[in-house]
């Protein structure tokens, strides 16, 4: 991977646990923890897990003690993954798909009650318009290019289709993410990275881009690119953004990168 795609993970290096091993040359690309502290921070994240899932667990049988759990609409989302040691990274901050690809979970009375589970490509996005449908809410209009003077819009599409019948042929076509180096992206200058997934690709550009007042992309100066084939490598190992047998698909993919979200709305591909 290009080496604006790492991220050093320097932070876990405040902690007590993780000082007690002297790692001078941690978050250094490709620096591994040894693995008895791998394996003890992994157990802490599943045990992380295990007690959100018995709180989350208590607050819905409370929700049964009161007789609510027929009329109320629960959604359940993690804003990011989190990187165990893939990739030799850890924590939150790549483009990587385990960085990107999180939970989302929505019950609807009456829709979901047995479980639905679907295929296709959803983002954070999609969840306001989701609740707003499941309530049945009057419709969300989708934000027009330049959406300062409106007050309610949104960029995603409802879920609640997709509760009814999960194998739709008609639905987006892909999802978008980004996260930047060498800053937040608001007050200054910094390199943005890009990412698309679709069905069978993750493509990622980074490039640079202008931050206040003019919020900006600079999509004709890349400084580096990735792309994965999630039919061969779902891990993300090999990057083929310059596999001359990928040269037609990165560029299709570019093109659809540099459009965005509106391109890959259903009934708007590209």
């Amino acid at each position: 991977m290009p080496t604006v795609a790492w991220h050093d993970f320097k932070g876990f290096g405040i902690f007590k646990d993780i000082k007690q091993y002297n790692l001078s040359n941690i978050g250094a690309i490709n620096f591994t923890f040894p693995p008895t502290l791998t394996l003890e921070l992994r157990q802490a994240y599943y045990s992380c897990i295990s007690y959100i899932d018995y709180e989350l667990g208590k607050v819905i049988q409370e929700l049964d003690n009161l007789g609510l759990s027929n009329n109320t609409i629960i959604s359940f989302w993690g804003d990011h993954g989190w990187q165990l040691g893939e990739h030799s990274e850890w924590e939150k901050h790549t483009n990587f798909e385990d960085a990107t690809h999180a939970p989302m979970m929505i019950h609807v009375p009456g829709v979901t009650d047995k479980g639905v589970v679907t295929e296709h490509l959803t983002e954070f996005v999609d969840l306001y318009p989701t609740l707003v449908d499941a309530a049945e809410l009057p419709k969300l209009e989708t934000c027009p290019p330049n959406s300062q003077n409106i007050s309610l819009c949104t960029e995603g599409t409802s879920l609640v289709p997709l509760m009814t019948n999960p194998t739709m042929k008609n639905w987006k076509t892909a999802a978008f993410s980004q996260y930047p180096r060498g800053g937040d992206g608001l007050h200054g200058d910094v390199i943005m990275g890009y990412t698309m997934r679709t069905d069978l690709y993750r493509y990622t550009e980074w490039i640079n881009f202008k931050g206040r007042p003019i919020y900006r992309p600079m999509w004709d100066q890349v400084k580096a690119a990735e792309l994965y084939d999630h039919m061969k490598d779902p891990e993300e190992n090999w990057n083929r953004a310059d596999d001359p047998s990928y040269k037609y698909i990165r560029t299709e993919l570019s093109k659809k990168l540099k459009i965005g979200w509106r391109g890959a709305l259903p009934d708007k591909r590209v």
